[in-house]
């Protein structure tokens, strides 16, 4: 249970299909964009160490108003841009690593208002769609916060 909740607060550094997280210091509810496999797809990477706090086979995507300056690495990102992680488990079978079933889905959507998280609003799904009661500002903004001239992002376009 206590590896459960390290990974999906580091998890949800990086960011389940229908409903809101209720984000800390505000009132904004943060709704999960359903139809985010459709948006580009920035990277893929797999972290097989169940130890490690991002374990997972993990994707990258990114909304389509974000695309360019993402692509282009240029910042900041513009307002609503959003990146959606979903985290799955990882499997090997026949010497070949795969992705597994969804284990969460982790939520960055870009906001000036969010000014207690350098404009992001942060959150995370279950496989069911129900929100993740999560500290964003312990578990996402804090990690997030050195990548500050990268607009708080880690990930790059692949």
């Amino acid at each position: 249970m206590q590896r459960e909740h390290k990974m999906v607060a580091a998890a949800v550094v990086v960011a389940t299909l229908m409903g809101g997280v209720a984000l800390a210091a505000s009132k904004q509810t943060l709704e999960f964009p359903k139809n985010y496999r459709d948006w580009a797809h920035a990277k893929s990477m797999v972290i097989p160490d169940k130890a490690h706090g991002l374990y997972g086979f993990h994707h990258v995507y990114v909304s389509p108003n974000a695309r360019k300056a993402y692509q282009e690495g240029k910042f900041p990102l513009p307002e609503s841009s959003t990146l959606v992680v979903p985290f799955y488990e990882v499997e090997t079978k026949d010497g070949a690593t795969h992705q597994g079933p969804l284990r969460m889905v982790a939520v960055m959507k870009k906001d000036k208002r969010a000014t207690d998280t350098g404009g992001w609003w942060y959150g995370a799904f279950d496989p069911a769609g129900k929100a993740l009661e999560i500290d964003v500002k312990q578990g996402c903004y804090t990690c997030h916060e050195p990548q500050k001239a990268r607009d708080y992002l880690f990930s790059t376009w692949q």
